[in-house]
């Protein structure tokens, strides 16, 4: 059964299949980068944890850093 494909169907595969390229391809990305962005939430948490350690005078320092005066 060597039927000849419709052109819309010979589409409808390469469309599926650049999809399915792209989506292994993005996959892969996020399972190299999950690493790095769990790093930068416990970095962050760490920064959180030690804001609240802040005296009143620190915490204004920290807040004229973060505005760049």
């Amino acid at each position: 059964m060597d039927e000849s494909r419709s052109d819309k169907v010979r589409k409808i595969l390469q469309l599926e299949g650049r999809a399915a390229t792209l989506r292994a391809s993005y996959e892969s990305t996020l399972a190299r980068i999950a690493p790095a962005r769990h790093k930068a939430e416990q970095l962050l948490q760490q920064a959180r944890a030690l804001e609240v350690t802040l005296t009143p005078y620190e915490l204004s320092q920290l807040r004229r850093a973060r505005s760049g005066v």
